[in-house]
C-alpha cells in the first residue's frame, strides 16, 4: 500500500486530538470565550469530519492513488472505508472503556487499537472477486432493504422528535412518550431491536463484499455511508441498552442524549457526539436516498435524474444534521412560534 492510500487512516489517527483542542477552545460551563477562540473552535469542530470525506474520497479513487495490484486497491479501500465511521467507533470506544472501568485515556486506547485495526486491513488476506458475483448475490440485498423498511417509520418519528426539540424539551419528551407506547411496547420493541440487528449484521457484510469491488462515487458514498450506520446502529444500542439501562440504570431521554448537565459544547466527553450525531442524520437520509437512485435507474429513470434525486435527498439530510444539531446544542424557536 502506498503512502497515501494510509492519509485516511492517520486523519482518524489525529480525530481524538481535534476533539481535544475544540475542548480547550470552548472550555467549560459558564467560562468566557473570545472571539477568537470561538472562531478557532468552529474550524477544528469542522476539521472533525474531515476522516469521514477523506475516507469516501480514496475509497472513491483507490486505483488512482495506490499500486495496480488487486489486493492493495481492495486493502486500500477497505482502510478508507474503515475511517468513514471514525466518530461512531471513537464514541463506541468511549461507552466500552466506561463499561470496562478502564483507567487507559480514551486518546491513547483510540491510538492503539486503531493502529492494530490499519494494521490487520493492510495484511489481511485478499480474495478475488468480481462484480458479477457480487450482482448475483443480491439475496442478502433484498432482505437488507426489506428489514430497512420496518426502520424507515421508527427513523422518521426520531428525527421528527429531535426536531421537536426547536420547541423545547418539554415538546420532545411529550412526543417522545406517546412515540414509545409503541416502540417500547412488548411486541414493538423486540421488532425493532431484531430489525437493528438484522442491519447491523447485514450492512457489514454488504459493506466487506462490495469494498472487494471497484466502484463509482454513488456506490461507495451507499457502501460507506451503510457501513457508518451499522457502526452508529451497534453503539447507539449498546450505549442505550446496556450502558444506560442496565449499567447506569438512567432514563434515556433528553438529558442523556445531549451531554446534560454540561451539554455537547462544554463537556469533554460528550463533544464527540457531536459529528457522531450529525453523520449519523445526514447518512441515515442520504443512504436512503442511495437506496432509491438505485431503483429509480432500475426502472428506467435516467442517470441524470435519479442523480438529481439523490443531490436533493444530500442537501435535506445536510439541513436536517445542522438542524437537529443545533437544537441539541440550545437553540430554540422565539417565544409564540
Amino acid at each position: 500500500m502506498s503512502l497515501v492510500s494510509l492519509i485516511p487512516a492517520i486523519a482518524a489517527l489525529l480525530y481524538p486530538g481535534i476533539l481535544d483542542l475544540f475542548h480547550f477552545l470552548v472550555g467549560v460551563q459558564g467560562e468566557e470565550v473570545t472571539a477568537a477562540s470561538w472562531a478557532l473552535a468552529e474550524m477544528a469542530l469542522v476539521a472533525a469530519f474531515a476522516p469521514t470525506a477523506i475516507g469516501i474520497a480514496l475509497a472513491v479513487s483507490t486505483t488512482d492513488v495506490v499500486a495496480d495490484s488487486y489486493e492493495s486497491q481492495t486493502r486500500a479501500r477497505r482502510l478508507a472505508l474503515a475511517t468513514v465511521a471514525t466518530p461512531a467507533l471513537y464514541t463506541m470506544l468511549g461507552v466500552m472503556q466506561a463499561l470496562a472501568g478502564s483507567r487507559v485515556p480514551d486518546e491513547a486506547a483510540w491510538a492503539v487499537l486503531w493502529v492494530a485495526a490499519m494494521l490487520l486491513l493492510m495484511f489481511a488476506p485478499v480474495r478475488r472477486t468480481n462484480a458479477d458475483q457480487m450482482v448475483h448475490s443480491g439475496g442478502l440485498r433484498v432482505a437488507h432493504g426489506v428489514s430497512a423498511l420496518i426502520l424507515v417509520v421508527f427513523v422518521a418519528f426520531h428525527l421528527t422528535n429531535h426536531l421537536l426539540a426547536w420547541k423545547g424539551e418539554a415538546a420532545h419528551a411529550a412526543f417522545m412518550n406517546a412515540g414509545r407506547r409503541v416502540y417500547r411496547s412488548d411486541i414493538g420493541e423486540p421488532v425493532l431491536v431484531a430489525a437493528m440487528l438484522f442491519q447491523v449484521f447485514s450492512g457489514i457484510v454488504l459493506a466487506w463484499r462490495w469494498s472487494a469491488v471497484r466502484s463509482g462515487f454513488f456506490r461507495t458514498f451507499q457502501i460507506a455511508s451503510g457501513f457508518y450506520l451499522a457502526v452508529y446502529i451497534a453503539g447507539h444500542m449498546n450505549s442505550v441498552f446496556v450502558y444506560a439501562r442496565a449499567y447506569l440504570g438512567i432514563a434515556t431521554g433528553w438529558d442523556f442524549a445531549t451531554g446534560a448537565p454540561n451539554g455537547l459544547i462544554h463537556d469533554g466527553w460528550s463533544v464527540r457526539l457531536i459529528p457522531h450525531y450529525a453523520l449519523a442524520v445526514f447518512f441515515v437520509i442520504t443512504h436512503l436516498g442511495s437506496a432509491v437512485r438505485v431503483v429509480l435507474i432500475a426502472h428506467g429513470v435516467r442517470r441524470h435524474v435519479a442523480d438529481w434525486v439523490w443531490a436533493g435527498g444530500a442537501a435535506v439530510g445536510f439541513v436536517m444534521a445542522a438542524a437537529i444539531l443545533m437544537a441539541m446544542t440550545g437553540m430554540r424557536l422565539p417565544d409564540g412560534l
